[in-house]
């Protein structure tokens, strides 16, 4: 639910008093995101920073000027008889993508516990968040992250919630605001006016439970008022913040990880792959309360 306070943004016409036309689109996953981005198909996207982060190693130019989620959203659920980290040693862990977010929370959570993704368990891309919560439930993965309310399914069956991943409050790159820098330059009040957008997106998400919650439910097809309200208090009090910094350190687990594997990832900039100043602007005009 990163994409939360874009989708009430919409709903609410907040991009509209703000001058902006826009047209959401979903699109499944960082990376087919990142690729659309790059293509050109859309100026303005929101996925992980780990995906960027890839592209600008490949010869991109992308920058992220906000961030969703500054911390890993997720709870890390395991089949039931599994009650800690330490018992998905040999066990098959699903995530979306290989270097995809799911990817990097997920080897985040096992290090911060002590295990080795590579070596302790079997890490294996299923395709999608749909299809990780699938295989949960199917059981062809033992565990995977999953997020409010989409874990709703995951909670009726009983599954195990090993560890609250924002609960640790580990700095994440996890749904960036990102376009191409030929873009940025190009259209700088624009860019301010979505982030801008944004910002008081939150403040008022905040004064109505319902009315974010009907967004939410409208979203994701669902009507389970307990599981909406839930993800309301998960990502209003664990995930979002009130201005949407991006910050160097929130890439450092994603280097680290896609750095073993890719040389080029290290000669990234991320201080120059950042751009701080339209969230600082929002700051400095109070939009954030």
């Amino acid at each position: 639910a990163d994409d939360w306070l874009s989708w009430y943004a919409f709903e609410k016409g907040i991009f509209t008093d703000n001058g902006l036309t826009v047209d959401l689109q979903s699109i499944n996953g960082g990376a087919q995101t990142s690729a659309a981005l790059l293509a050109g198909s859309v100026q303005i996207a929101q996925f992980g920073g780990a995906e960027a982060l890839s592209a600008n190693a490949g010869g991109g130019d992308l920058v992220v000027v906000a961030n969703l989620a500054p911390v890993y959203p997720y709870k890390l659920y395991a089949a039931k008889g599994i009650t800690s980290i330490q018992g998905l040693k040999g066990k098959k862990v699903g995530v979306s993508n290989a270097g995809g977010s799911s990817d990097i929370a997920t080897r985040a959570a096992l290090k911060s516990a002590g295990l080795d993704p590579d070596k302790d368990v079997n890490i294996v891309a299923v395709g999608s968040h749909a299809n990780r919560t699938a295989a949960l439930l199917a059981g062809t993965i033992d565990a995977g992250v999953d997020d409010p309310p989409e874990d709703v399914e995951l909670v009726k069956a009983g599954l195990t919630v090993l560890v609250d991943l924002a609960g640790q409050k580990l700095p994440a790159a996890n749904t960036g605001v990102i376009m191409q820098r030929t873009f940025l330059n190009a259209n700088k009040d624009t860019v301010q006016a979505y982030v801008d957008s944004l910002t008081i997106a939150r403040v008022k998400m905040k004064a109505d439970k319902a009315g974010a919650t009907a967004v939410l439910g409208k979203y994701f097809k669902l009507d389970n008022q307990t599981a909406l309200d839930g993800a309301y208090d998960f990502f209003m009090n664990e995930v979002t913040v009130p201005y949407l910094y991006p910050e160097v350190v929130q890439f450092k687990d994603a280097v680290a990880i896609l750095g073993a594997g890719n040389p080029n990832i290290a000669k990234v900039d991320i201080s120059k792959m950042i751009d701080r100043s339209f969230v600082q602007s929002a700051q400095d005009r109070k939009l954030g309360g």
